[in-house]
């Protein structure tokens, strides 16, 4: 049961942010969209052709998919690896041969957990562009999935790249301040 609530704590927000992109999928058509940042303009003062708007208000959508999906991605990723980190071998304690064994387990499970993550990705992609291929005001497009899964790729490198900058730069200190 303790385990069940600790891993509760992580998926949570993913199966929160899982909400929000059905929420877009069922409520967010272009043409809702396109109101709210057309209205967002006016306010603003800003002066802009229909032609300047439609480009923006398609880039715009566009990033949204990838900056959407991309999250997804890098929260799939940590709710996985929390929930398999679990497993034995990977969290107790040991001498420095086991510490360099646990350690190759443990690449082995983000390697695990970015598959698991970028396939669940997909997955949520072309369940959302199918959806959206019934909707007479949407279009589900096989590039909308393509560009998902290019967003779920990029954000989940970018983080891992970063959380092993973090990584290292973690252990140099305390190497300093053990020195």
């Amino acid at each position: 049961m303790r385990s069940f609530a600790r891993n509760l704590r992580y998926w949570l927000p993913t199966l929160f942010w899982l909400g929000v992109i059905a929420f877009e999928s069922f409520r967010l058509s272009s043409a809702v969209t396109g109101g709210w940042l057309w209205r967002v303009l006016q306010i603003l003062h800003v002066q802009i052709s229909a032609e300047s708007f439609t480009a923006l208000h398609h880039f715009l959508r566009k990033a949204g998919h990838l900056t959407g999906y991309g999250l997804l991605c890098v929260l799939l990723f940590r709710s996985w690896f929390h929930t398999l980190l679990d497993e034995p071998g990977l969290t107790d304690p040991g001498e420095a041969v086991e510490q360099a064994s646990r350690n190759l387990a443990r690449r082995g499970l983000r390697w695990r957990c970015a598959g698991l993550a970028i396939s669940m990705t997909l997955l949520t992609a072309i369940l959302d562009e199918w959806h959206q291929s019934f909707d007479l005001s949407r279009t589900g497009t096989p590039w909308d999935v393509a560009l998902d899964i290019a967003g779920g790729i990029c954000f989940l490198l970018i983080a891992l790249f970063g959380f092993k900058l973090w990584r290292t730069r973690q252990v140099e200190k305390f190497q300093e301040v053990s020195a």
